[in-house]
């Protein structure tokens, strides 16, 4: 029982908590510019105008998308993100949320060609990985196989890990999306793929 409430707990947190934060920071992002944007607004005009925030919220979303995207957008985040890298503790904060999002983006996705099962690291234990290609032919000429380069991330931040030269016939390929190896990565398996949470149990 008490086995049970912890495992319910655990998921309960799990669910709530990247909603949470994510309606946390939209929630004081809009706060923030709906003040700014009410100040600004009273020295034109004495009325007040519902939902101006929420606009203005979404063109800087867009602007900073549109800016982000082109070259001068570029080197003014990479200015930016120099600079908060040196900021004690802010660099923690903002580097693991930027390693989450990319881990999801289109790019990093791509490198990724196939969600695979390796025994690693011992002959009877299982992980999941994702194929990155197969392995030059010095690698080859030097065992006499086969290989494939498979990437063993670490979780629940799938950004570093372990690059694994594995012969081909001892890796098992999986019928799975980039994407759902990736979430059931950063979910610490709680999500398993096809959207289904797994339990904790183990009999």
């Amino acid at each position: 029982m008490k086995r049970s409430l912890r495992n319910y707990l655990l998921t309960g947190v799990a669910v709530l908590l990247p909603a949470a934060a994510t309606v946390f920071v939209l929630w004081k992002l809009f706060s923030l510019v709906d003040g700014f944007a009410g100040k600004l607004v009273s020295y034109f005009t004495p009325y007040h105008i519902p939902g101006l925030g929420v606009v203005i919220t979404v063109l800087i979303i867009l602007l900073v998308g549109v800016l982000a995207t082109n070259v001068i957008g570029k080197r003014l985040l990479a200015y930016w993100e120099a600079l908060v890298f040196r900021i004690p503790l802010v660099n923690t904060i903002y580097r693991t949320a930027k390693e989450i999002v990319d881990t999801f983006s289109e790019e990093r996705k791509q490198v990724f060609r196939q969600v695979v099962l390796v025994e690693f690291p011992r002959r009877g234990s299982w992980v999941v990985g994702f194929l990155v290609g197969e392995a030059g032919e010095s690698f080859r000429g030097a065992t006499g196989q086969e290989l494939v380069k498979v990437l063993i991330p670490h979780v629940p931040v799938p950004m570093s890990g372990f690059l694994l030269l594995v012969p081909k016939e001892e890796v098992i390929f999986l019928d799975l999306s980039v994407e759902e190896g990736l979430r059931f990565m950063v979910s610490t398996g709680i999500i398993e793929p096809g959207g289904k949470r797994g339990g904790n149990n183990v009999s």
